[in-house]
């Protein structure tokens, strides 16, 4: 099976998403947009503070102003535990996401406070009503929770891809790939000789590979994992490319930038990101927390004044489509 898509990117942002669709209509290449229900939800988010209905109306404009893009809007880790423990919240983001155009869903149960038979069964469930409102939903499964693990139980994976396979047609199938995202680093390793055996099974099965956090690779990393993995995500990165491009842009203009570093650094969201680091790096925390806040009027302050130097939004749109090159032309 050839996957729809071979990356897919994390909306942190306005100029991320546009980037997204001009270089698509610019490099005739597919691309997908891997919502997060943190980021984007029925209920609002993070990105911009849109509900998924707002997200997908910007997505409709930028269709217009880009006829040429092919972009999906993919639902990304669909499942409880990931914004809450609440199975019905799942279930409304589901209806939500089919009701706005979203056309590929990630379930992602791994969370599921149950026993691994349990999630199966969960997993099923969801996949079932998803295709049961509207069929042709382009399905993404996963049921392991990245730690950036080596794995080995290739029985494991075999017997799951068989689960899975007799539940409905799969298209990508998430694969522990060994990588993981620390700090702003690809902390990871690229687990090789038993992704060729996974690699083996996704043919048998008809499944596409996808690898999530592939952040932060460079363009010998990238290649590494052509002929084995058929996609990859990358969404922090490109928060964190906007993050340091305001700052060194700020810094250059003499603007003053502590209340958009309070802000990011006092909402907590470096804390799950650190490795070697702690809390005491308070400039650290604060370039990892920095997308979660572009919301914040302490960003768009800075923003503006940046703005009378030069044109910002498309200083950034250009910065991430260099990014999406490394990926798309060494994958």
């Amino acid at each position: 099976m050839k996957p729809i898509s071979k990356l897919g990117i994390g909306p942190m942002s306005q100029e991320i998403i546009e980037a997204v669709y001009r270089y698509s209509e610019n490099n005739s290449e597919p691309l997908m947009l891997i919502a997060s229900k943190n980021q984007i939800d029925w209920s609002g988010g993070y990105v911009n503070d849109w509900t998924t209905r707002q997200f997908a109306e910007y997505c409709n404009v930028l269709k217009k102003k880009y006829p040429k893009a092919k972009v999906y809007l993919c639902r990304d880790h669909c499942g409880p535990g990931f914004k809450n423990d609440d199975i019905n919240d799942v279930y409304k983001t589901i209806n939500d996401d089919l009701d706005n155009g979203f056309e590929v869903i990630h379930i992602d149960f791994c969370h599921y406070k149950g026993v691994y038979e349990e999630r199966l069964a969960e997993s099923k469930k969801a996949i079932e009503h998803i295709l049961k409102k509207k069929p042709g939903t382009i399905i993404e499964i996963g049921t392991d929770e990245n730690k950036g693990d080596f794995l080995t139980n290739i029985k494991h994976v075999d017997s799951e891809m068989e689960f899975f396979k007799k539940v409905a047609p799969i298209h990508f199938f998430v694969c522990q790939t060994g990588s993981l995202i620390k700090e702003v680093n690809q902390a990871g390793a690229f687990n090789t000789e038993f992704l060729k055996k996974i690699k083996d099974l996704s043919v048998k099965y008809d499944f596409c590979l996808k690898e999530h956090n592939a952040d932060y690779l460079d363009s010998r990393s990238v290649a590494m994992r052509k002929g084995i993995i058929d996609a990859v995500n990358v969404a922090p990165q490109y928060g964190i490319i906007q993050t340091t491009l305001t700052l060194s842009k700020c810094y250059a203009y003499g603007i003053n930038v502590d209340d958009y570093l309070e802000d990011a650094y006092m909402s907590g969201k470096w804390k799950k990101w650190l490795k070697k680091n702690d809390q005491n790096n308070k400039y650290l925390c604060s370039v990892i927390a920095g997308h979660y806040n572009f919301a914040k009027d302490s960003y768009k302050k800075i923003y503006k004044e940046i703005n009378k130097y030069e044109d910002f939004r498309e200083t950034i749109i250009k910065e991430i489509m260099n990014n999406i090159d490394i990926y798309i032309k060494n994958f």
